[in-house]
């Protein structure tokens, strides 16, 4: 007795001779080859669904390093805070005078620089101590400090520094030590002034008081019966930084910042200011200078990670939907209609005219005198052989020397006026800018979202629909193995019958057989 695929007991042909187990597995493997066709193109879809999920992540990819060029925020809706396409190098003449780094907005060239002052803060020395341990302030005695450093304006409003100090009878005198760490550890500080005990010698001892910050509004105001040396007025005294640009002259022209980093000077550009500037030999101020240019070369590496990513959904789309001549089999993908229609949209995007109705001098998407716009190999993107991309570098410097804001605009796009509801499709005077002219980054982020974006997107609701297919391909073949396994179970209940009939007949024949 042997067991059949689905555990019931069969007999191999223990009357009849016949091998019931191979007659019923040849029975049933004929009746499987419909079931074994559906488990066939249910792999099929299945692996389909695998490849598109794969195009889904390379597509991500892409739009990901779209995005780092387009010089918008995450969601497309505004401008970046950050410079995401043009990289900049600094240099100076002296970096020991002046030095310089650049980011968004900075327009590249040579600036002029003439340091007059140093921005600093300010210093205050008590009055001699013998050791550390005597006392700075009896009992009843305070020391109050205050900067004017308040800034309103911020969001959270910052509040005037105001610290004090007291010995009241409850702490009783404190020492030099003691109001050094009370300075220090006082609420009302917040790190803006630094007290340290300074020793000039056994027996000569100060307490000194140092603003951390720099500008006038670190100069400390002192108050209290803690006595404290006449300041120096060149070195305890706290004044702004004081400096010329572009080779101007006059007092007039004198800019003042609070620190030594003047951020906000020159758009995008950071000045850091570290020494007074020089004189020559006949005591004539020696102006140094600073450049800053475009780094077409990290340029060069952020687009070519756009094109690396391009041309790594370009292949899969080609392997996938490519005929073997050799094998006579055409790819997985072969005819899927999303696959044509990503296909369609890169295409359109990197062949598409590029244009700005609010900057038509564009020199790499012009629309004067009739001009459609421009080509994305205006900025040293080329289209290859099989609609691939490549960077020509030569191309790509050519533009960003001659106006590197330009080359951003044609990625990032540009912000318009409203159309004119009495004529759409002309500019209206004065409209707010709540329409765009997509840029090549700018489109690629955008159209690309529609395609990958979680939930509604159109690869989302392809998944489901495979999702749905496979749901289906599951329950046909459930169903189907219920009934393969009613048929086995009819067979072996057949076969077994005509095993007892049989059996029967031999048992009679014998009996008669004995008779006789």
């Amino acid at each position: 007795m042997n067991t059949g695929q689905i555990g019931r007991p069969t007999f191999g042909g223990l009357a009849t001779g016949l091998d019931t187990n191979a007659l019923l597995t040849g029975l049933l493997e004929l009746e499987r080859q419909p079931l074994l066709r559906i488990q066939g193109r249910r792999s099929e879809i299945d692996g389909q669904r695998g490849l598109m999920r794969d195009l889904n992540t390379k597509l991500m990819a892409l739009r990901e390093a779209a995005q780092e060029l387009d010089n918008r925020n995450d969601t497309g809706s505004a401008a970046s805070l950050d410079e995401e396409f043009l990289r900049y190098s600094g240099s100076s003449s002296n970096e020991d005078v002046v030095s310089v780094s650049a980011g968004a907005g900075a327009a590249p060239g040579a600036i002029e620089v003439e340091i007059l002052e140093l921005a600093k803060g300010s210093r205050a020395f008590s009055t001699s101590y013998t050791n550390i341990s005597d006392t700075a302030l009896a009992v009843g005695g305070t020391l109050t400090i205050s900067l004017a450093d308040a800034d309103p304006d911020v969001i959270p409003p910052v509040e005037a520094t105001e610290i004090a100090i007291e010995a009241t009878a409850g702490s009783g005198a404190l020492s030099l030590q003691d109001v050094r760490d009370q300075i220090n550890t006082n609420e009302g500080n917040g790190g803006k002034v630094r007290a340290d005990i300074l020793k000039i010698a056994e027996g000569n001892y100060e307490l000194v008081l140092t603003t951390t910050g720099t500008g006038v509004s670190n100069q400390m105001t002192l108050g209290g019966s803690l006595a404290f040396e006449t300041p120096d007025p060149a070195r305890d005294v706290a004044s702004n930084s004081r400096f010329r640009l572009f080779g101007q002259t006059g007092e007039d022209t004198v800019i003042e910042r609070e620190s030594n980093s003047a951020d906000d000077v020159l758009a995008g550009i950071t000045l850091k200011l570290n020494r007074v500037s020089e004189t020559d030999d006949s005591g004539n101020t020696i102006v140094d200078t600073v450049t800053v240019d475009v780094d077409a070369e990290e340029v060069a590496k952020a687009l070519e990670k756009f094109t690396k990513a391009y041309n790594d959904v370009v292949g899969f789309i080609d392997r996938q939907t490519r005929y073997d001549e050799s094998t006579k089999t055409a790819g997985p993908l072969s005819g899927d209609f999303t696959l044509r229609q990503v296909q369609g949209q890169l295409r359109d995007m990197i062949s598409r005219g590029y244009a700005f109705s609010t900057n038509e001098s564009n020199p790499f998407a012009p629309t004067t005198n009739g001009g459609v716009g421009g080509a994305i190999s205006n900025i040293g993107i080329t289209i290859e052989a099989g609609g691939t991309l490549k960077i020509d570098n030569e191309k790509l410097e050519e533009a960003l020397a001659l106006d590197p804001a330009s080359v951003r605009e044609f990625l990032s796009g540009r912000a318009r006026a409203a159309d004119n509801p009495a004529n759409p499709g002309e500019v209206a005077a004065g409209g707010e800018a709540d329409l765009y002219d997509e840029g090549f980054a700018q489109l690629f982020a955008v159209e690309l979202e529609d395609l990958v974006r979680t939930g509604d997107g159109t690869l989302a609701e392809r998944d489901n629909a495979f999702a749905e297919r496979l749901k289906d391909f599951d329950s046909s073949i459930e169903r189907f193995e219920f009934r393969l396994g009613q048929r086995e179970e009819m067979l072996i209940q057949r076969f077994s019958a005509l095993e007892r009939i049989v059996a029967g007949l031999q048992g009679q024949q014998g009996f008669l057989t004995g008779i006789v």
